[in-house]
C-alpha cells in the first residue's frame, strides 16, 4: 500500500524526412572520386601583358583575372554541367531518399517509483530513455547543393547575351549529412523527496540528471589543415620568394582537401550534452488569503554543442568545444506570491463608500534572480609579424596556418570579476594568442558570463463588487521591472590587440563602448493598466 511502481516501454520509429521532389543532395566522402577532382583556373602572370590573370592548366590559355579560382568545365565529376563529385542524390542509385539511413525501431524503457515513507513524506524516483526527431532545416538546407541549385556568374556580357551565355562557376559551399543518421537520444533520471511542513507548506528537494547523445552539430570537412598556409606549395605563384608566414598564401580553394568545393559543412550526430541539478521548492496553497511558492535550482549544463548550427573544432572538439552551453544558468531563484489584503473598511469606515475604497485589494508578483549566461570572447585584430593590425582570414593564416580556424584569447586567470559598467570582466586577464603556434585551443568554450537577472514583477488588483460577488469590476495595475532596476544584458565581447600584445580597444573618452563595456540592457519598467468586468 505504500509503494507504487510504474514500468513502461515505448516504441519509436523516427523515419528520415525527405523532399518529395527528390531535389536534395548530400556530400558523402565515400562517393568522392579523386580521379575526377576539379581543375581550377590558376593565378598566373600573362607573359604577353605582364599582368596577373588566370591560366587554364588544361589548355594553357591565359584569361582575365576575374576567372581566377573558377572551375574548368572539363573531365568527370560533372552532373548536368555542374560539379557534383561526391554528391549523393536523394533516391538515386540506391542513395537514401532522406539522405540518411533509416535506423528502424528504437526501444525506450521507463520506470517510476513512489514510496510513501509516512503520512507526510513521499520519496519518488524515475528514469527513462527518450528519442526525438531533429528539426527539418538541416534536410531543407541540402536543396541548395548541386546539381539542384545553379549559381553561375556572368562576365563580359549584357542582357542580350545572357540567355546564350553559360556563365562560370566558383567552388560552392555545400552541405552534407552523416549517412548513418543516428537518432538524438536522451537519458533522464531523477530522485526527489516531498515533505509536508507545518502551515500547509510543501517542501520538494530533487536531484535531476540528463545525458543526451547523438545530437546534431556541424563539421567543416573541407577546412584548411593547421600550418597549410605556411607551406611553399600553397603560396601565391605570382610572388617571388614569398615569406612563409601566411601573408602571401594563395587562395584557400587551391589547396583544400576536396578541390572544386568551398566549405563542406557536414551535419553529424556526434555532439553530446549533460545536465545535473539540485532543485528545491517550497509552496503553500491558497489559504487564509495567502499563497506563495519559491524555487531554487543549482545546476550545470555542459556539452560539445548547444545547437545544431554549432561548429566543431576540426581536430579535437572534445577539448575545444566541451564546456558550459549557452543556456547554462548555475543559479536560478524564483519567488511568486498572491495576497488578498485584509478588509480595511472597519469601524466607522464600514459603509458602502469605505468598502469600495478599502476592501478588495490583491497583490501578486514574481521575483526572479538568475545567473548570467555564458558566452565567448571574439578576437578581432591581432598584429602581423611587422606589427600592423590584421583580422579575418589573413589573421587566421598567420596565427594558426589555417584560414578556416581562428585563434582564441588566452587567459592568465579568471576574467570574470570586475562587474563595472566600463569593465564587466577583468581585461588584465585577457591576452593574445601566439603567432604560428595557435590551434584555436588557447581557452575553453564560453569562458565568460553576461550580466544576470534581478527582476521584480508586481501586480495590484482592486475588486469592486456590484451588488453580488458574481458581478465584479477589477482594476489592474501590472508593473514589469517594478523598481525600474537597470537590467544589463550584454557587453562588448570583441577584443583587439596591438603589436605589444596589449588590448587596443579598451573604453576611453573617445570609445565609450570599448572591450568589456556594457552595451545593452533589458527593458526598463513597463506599467500596464486594465479593467475587467466579471458578471
Amino acid at each position: 500500500p505504500k509503494l507504487t511502481l510504474d514500468l513502461g516501454l515505448r516504441f519509436y520509429w523516427i523515419q528520415p524526412q525527405f523532399d518529395q521532389a527528390k531535389q536534395t543532395a548530400s556530400f558523402n566522402p565515400s562517393l568522392y572520386d579523386p580521379a575526377a577532382r576539379a581543375v581550377l583556373m590558376q593565378r598566373a602572370i600573362n607573359p604577353t601583358t605582364g599582368a596577373v590573370g588566370s591560366l587554364n592548366p588544361v589548355t594553357g590559355e591565359y584569361g582575365a583575372g576575374n576567372l581566377i579560382g573558377t572551375l574548368v568545365q572539363t573531365g568527370r565529376g560533372f552532373v548536368n554541367g555542374l560539379y557534383a563529385n561526391g554528391m549523393g542524390l536523394a533516391g538515386q542509385n540506391g542513395y537514401p531518399i532522406g539522405l540518411i539511413d533509416d535506423r528502424g525501431i528504437h526501444y525506450a524503457p521507463r520506470i517510476g517509483i513512489a514510496y510513501q515513507f509516512n503520512a507526510k513524506t513521499v520519496i519518488r524516483a524515475g528514469s527513462g530513455v527518450y528519442y526525438d526527431r531533429f528539426q527539418g532545416n538541416d534536410v531543407f538546407d541540402q536543396i541548395t547543393n548541386p546539381p539542384a541549385t545553379i549559381r553561375p556568374t556572368f562576365y563580359f556580357g549584357n542582357l542580350t547575351t545572357l540567355g546564350s551565355s553559360r556563365g562560370v562557376f566558383a567552388p560552392a559551399t555545400v552541405r552534407g549529412f552523416d549517412q548513418k543518421g543516428e537518432v538524438p537520444t536522451t537519458y533522464n533520471w531523477n530522485l526527489s523527496v516531498q515533505r509536508e511542513l507545518p502551515a500547509r507548506v510543501l517542501l520538494d528537494v530533487a536531484y535531476v540528471g540528463m545525458r543526451s547523445l547523438h545530437n546534431l552539430a556541424r563539421y567543416n570537412l573541407n577546412t584548411a589543415p593547421f600550418g597549410s598556409a605556411w607551406l611553399p606549395q600553397n603560396q601565391d605563384p605570382t610572388v617571388v620568394n614569398p615569406a612563409l608566414d601566411g601573408t602571401r598564401t594563395n587562395s584557400l580553394n587551391f589547396y583544400r582537401l576536396y578541390p572544386g568545393y568551398g566549405d563542406i559543412n557536414m551535419s553529424q550526430f556526434g555532439a553530446m550534452s549533460n545536465y545535473h541539478a539540485l532543485q528545491m521548492s517550497v509552496s503553500r496553497r491558497f489559504s487564509n488569503s495567502v499563497a506563495f511558492g519559491a524555487n531554487y535550482t543549482w545546476s550545470k549544463a555542459l556539452g560539445t554543442a548547444g545547437s545544431r548550427t554549432d561548429n566543431l573544432h576540426p581536430t579535437n572538439y572534445r577539448s575545444a568545444n566541451y564546456g558550459p552551453l549557452f543556456y547554462d544558468v548555475p543559479h536560478t531563484f524564483v519567488f511568486n506570491y498572491t495576497w488578498n489584503l485584509p478588509k480595511g473598511a472597519r469601524g466607522f469606515m464600514n459603509n458602502p463608500a469605505g468598502r469600495a475604497v478599502f476592501n478588495g485589494w490583491e497583490i501578486s508578483g514574481i521575483t526572479s534572480f538568475f545567473s548570467g549566461e555564458p558566452d565567448f570572447i571574439n578576437i578581432g585584430d591581432l598584429p602581423r609579424p611587422n606589427g600592423t593590425a590584421v583580422s579575418g582570414g589573413e589573421r587566421n593564416r598567420i596565427y594558426t596556418g589555417s584560414e578556416s580556424v581562428g585563434p582564441r584569447p588566452s587567459f592568465s586567470g579568471n576574467p570574470n570579476g570586475k562587474k563595472d559598467i566600463y569593465a564587466w570582466i577583468d581585461p588584465s586577464k585577457v591576452g593574445p594568442a601566439a603567432i604560428g603556434r595557435s590551434q584555436g585551443l588557447e581557452s575553453g568554450q564560453n569562458p565568460i558570463r553576461k550580466p544576470g537577472v534581478n527582476n521584480w514583477d508586481v501586480s495590484v488588483f482592486k475588486n469592486i463588487p456590484f451588488g453580488s460577488e458574481q458581478r465584479v469590476l477589477q482594476l489592474r495595475c501590472e508593473m514589469f521591472n517594478t523598481w525600474n532596476h537597470t537590467q544589463f544584458s550584454d557587453f562588448n565581447r570583441t577584443v583587439n590587440f596591438n603589436a605589444q600584445g596589449q588590448i587596443s580597444n579598451l573604453p576611453s573618452a573617445t570609445n565609450r563602448f570599448g572591450f568589456g563595456a556594457i552595451t545593452a540592457a533589458r527593458d526598463p519598467r513597463i506599467i500596464q493598466l486594465a479593467a475587467r468586468f466579471r458578471f
